[in-house]
């Protein structure tokens, strides 16, 4: 059953244990089997009634598929049970999970780790959905204005998640801190997240900084130029 597949794949364990709270994630590469370890760990953390936008798993399927094979997005689908997901339906976020479980160890080996490989994911799935009919509504509301898209993103979130609270804050022109807590992306998959919205506004040389605080909570420092 898809709702087994990764789970029971890898044994779970109160994150923290693998990787250690308050570690930048963007910091150090880690052992391919921690990352496993913590997706594994949030699926059995996540509940029926956490779900997200379809378009959340259109855009992870399409960075698959930029960053992996077709092979992967097949057995992916397979785990999801779906061809092609909804954009406006709303999704348990143990599928997303189980599909990045899936594909994480072969786009490991070719994208230089785990951490780097789930930033990439993220990078590419958020440019993937900022083209999507839900990621333009999001872009419409917002506007261009980089002030505007970041004070605005936690609304965002809130329209496509059922889950997760975010909160916000300026440190000066050109650096942001994100607090989220009940996230159940992985941190190094939301700085590729942050890192993609930021660089949608026109900024350059963008710094995203992640670090875990707890088992579904973490906070970000943000820069550019």
């Amino acid at each position: 059953m898809p709702g087994s597949l990764v789970a029971g794949a890898v044994e779970v364990e109160p994150i923290g244990g693998g990787l250690g709270l308050g570690l930048e994630s963007s910091a150090a590469e880690s052992p391919g089997d921690v990352w496993a370890r913590d997706l594994a760990q949030r699926v059995a953390l996540a509940t029926p009634a956490d779900t997200a936008w379809g378009a959340f798993m259109r855009s992870l399927l399409e960075a698959i598929r930029e960053l992996g094979d077709e092979g992967l997005v097949r057995r992916c689908r397979e785990v999801c049970g779906q061809e092609q997901p909804v954009e406006f339906f709303r999704y348990p976020v143990r599928l997303r999970l189980q599909m990045m479980a899936l594909s994480l160890e072969a786009l490991a080996a070719r994208h230089g780790g785990s951490a780097k490989a789930l930033r990439l994911l993220g990078r590419q799935g958020t440019s993937s959905f900022l083209c999507s009919q839900a990621g333009r509504l999001m872009l419409l509301l917002a506007g261009s204005d980089r002030k505007r898209v970041l004070d605005g993103a936690p609304i965002g979130f809130r329209m496509g998640l059922s889950y997760g609270t975010h909160t916000t804050r300026w440190l000066g022109p050109a650096s942001f801190h994100w607090r989220m807590e009940r996230e159940f992306m992985p941190p190094p998959f939301m700085e590729g997240v942050l890192q993609a919205l930021v660089e949608r506004t026109g900024a350059r040389n963008v710094r995203v900084v992640g670090r875990q605080t707890g088992a579904l909570d973490s906070e970000y420092e943000l820069s550019w130029e």
